[in-house]
């Protein structure tokens, strides 16, 4: 495996540990935060690994897995979708005034997370 491509995954790891011991109903943005990026490291390390380049932005992140996993059958199609559902929760997240995710949306995306990072690396 390429070392970028083992960086990345590893900082997946590292993102989705801290976000372990946080308390879901006390920080759920910080968690929202943390399980995105893991799953952005994540899916960045596919690409990296398949074409030997970094994409240098969110969608093109986004994209690039979507299109590398585009015929990777259901699994890859439901990660795909919850890829942008957690971009979705984390712009939200950031930007929309009075939400708040809801306990159920934290502990959802958190365990998605986990599956998809796990997935990732088994494209590798």
């Amino acid at each position: 495996m390429k070392l970028e491509a083992e960086r990345r995954l590893a900082k997946a790891d590292r993102f989705l540990a801290q976000a372990a011991i946080l308390p879901s109903g006390d920080v759920p943005e910080a968690i929202v935060h943390l399980t995105y990026y893991a799953m952005l490291h994540a899916a960045a390390a596919v690409p990296i690994e398949r074409t030997g380049r970094a994409p240098k932005t969110h969608g093109t992140i986004i994209g690039q897995f979507a299109l590398l996993t585009k015929d990777q059958g259901d699994r890859a199609r439901s990660l795909g979708r919850a890829f942008n559902w957690a971009e979705d929760l984390r712009l939200a997240s950031d930007y929309v005034t009075g939400e708040v995710p809801s306990l159920a949306d934290v502990t959802t995306i958190h365990a998605t997370a986990r599956e998809f990072v796990a997935y990732c690396r088994s494209l590798l």
